[in-house]
């Protein structure tokens, strides 16, 4: 069994054992008893078989994955929703392109105004409110339209392939690109743990489900999402 997950620092592990991260809870119940390897892909794109990112790491290799259940985490603090889809999509059509069984999918969505920066040298900022902001962040409504256009082209990918699979919105889209856009037509909301104009961090905080104000999950949260992303993992495979 292969499970990919991607997201941001609500889905890294930031200050926190596996088993408390919510994505370590949901495969520790989708793998019951059995053993797995844990993988943490480089945060990057593909430039000829390498990620490219500051170190040039190198890429796992899925044409050489043995016959065993793996867990890819692909999250990273800081991370756009630009980024997330980039990767994700590139990965998920990797393991298609070697002919290995994907089985679940999870992708944590990050705030719509984050994008990623190149400098001249190929490093990768992340532009947020906190980091390398003077780069240049989104707004809306190109904002929220965008990360909605990244929704719709994952979910076609993961549903042509059978691919089972959960979104979790953990931020809010702007209200008013949902009222007007012409995406939500396209998209499965009975696959996302949360409502577009909702997401999960307001609720989190003011819940007190968080350890900052930042709204990063404590353990809590990480349960209550991990129960949530199951549910709709588990009833996907069962329809």
């Amino acid at each position: 069994m292969i499970i990919y997950s991607n997201g941001c620092s609500h889905t890294a592990d930031i200050d926190y054992s596996d088993e408390l991260v919510y994505i370590d809870v949901v495969a520790k119940e989708l793998f019951k008893s059995k053993e797995y390897n844990i993988v943490h892909l480089e945060k990057g794109f593909y430039l000829n078989d390498t990620f490219h990112n500051v170190s040039n790491g190198k890429n796992f290799d899925f044409s050489k994955i043995e016959d065993t259940n793996y867990l890819f985490k692909h999250a990273n603090s800081g991370k756009s929703n630009e980024l997330i889809f980039f990767e994700s999509y590139n990965v998920i059509k990797d393991i298609l392109y070697n002919n290995i069984k994907l089985d679940y999918v999870v992708i944590q969505f990050s705030s719509p105004n984050r994008t990623i920066h190149t400098e001249p040298t190929g490093k990768l900022l992340e532009v947020t409110p906190f980091d390398n902001s003077e780069k240049g962040l989104k707004f809306e409504p190109f904002a929220s339209e965008q990360t909605l256009q990244y929704m719709v082209l994952l979910q076609d990918l993961l549903k042509q392939n059978n691919i089972t699979y959960c979104f979790i919105p953990y931020m809010e889209l702007d209200e008013a690109v949902l009222d007007a856009t012409d995406k939500l037509k396209y998209l499965d909301e009975s696959k996302f743990t949360a409502s577009l104009k909702e997401g999960h961090r307001n609720y989190f905080i003011d819940n007190k489900l968080v350890i900052d104000s930042a709204g990063h999950p404590n353990t809590i949260g990480y349960n209550r999402l991990a129960k949530m992303t199951l549910e709709i993992l588990r009833k996907t495979v069962l329809i």
